[in-house]
């Protein structure tokens, strides 16, 4: 459980790559995150080249970051392994797609790397943007953008838990 106590958001990186070794780790973490009814309706898109970062930067004011890291990996969601089950409500996918970002940005730490979570769905001019530059088919959705890459200086940890919001059997009652 270190890496969930250790892991902070990180936006400046070194001009290091990423060694493929640990790109295949991170991904495969992202695989091991829980999914409604087992759809796993997630695919992966790995982004090195610093030109298509530039591009993906430029689609988000929070994305600054982007192009100083060594890469990025984008889970997407494929709408066709939805609804199996004859479910009218298909939106389990955003909870599945958010597992498999923390599973990644998880994973980074493992790995002795920084990264940050970048929203992309459900923001429309975002996903269009991404969508149209790489070649998404519709049924494909980008959900996140995760940069990451080598710490440009040293995460310290911060204890982030807050009693005062916990309850216990009912709201309200402590």
């Amino acid at each position: 459980m270190s890496a969930i106590f250790e892991r902070r958001s990180v936006r400046s990186f070194l001009p290091k790559p990423v060694e493929p070794e640990k790109i295949d780790r991170v991904l495969r973490a992202a695989f091991e995150a829980p999914s409604a009814n087992n759809r796993r309706p997630w695919e992966f898109i790995v982004i090195t080249s610093e030109e298509d970062r530039k591009d993906i930067a430029a689609m988000s004011p929070y994305a600054k970051m982007l192009p100083k890291a060594a890469a990025a990996i984008v889970p997407c969601a494929n709408l066709t392994r939805l609804g199996k089950d004859g479910a009218s409500d298909d939106s389990w996918w955003v909870q599945d797609l958010s597992a498999a970002t923390e599973n990644i940005l998880l994973q980074i730490t493992e790995e002795g790397l920084g990264g940050v979570w970048l929203g992309w769905y459900p923001d429309k001019s975002r996903t269009s943007a991404f969508s149209a530059r790489f070649g998404l088919p519709d049924h494909i959705i980008p959900f996140s953008v995760v940069a990451f890459g080598y710490p440009a200086s040293p995460v310290k940890p911060a204890t982030r838990f807050d009693s005062s919001l916990v309850y216990y059997g009912a709201y309200g009652k402590k």
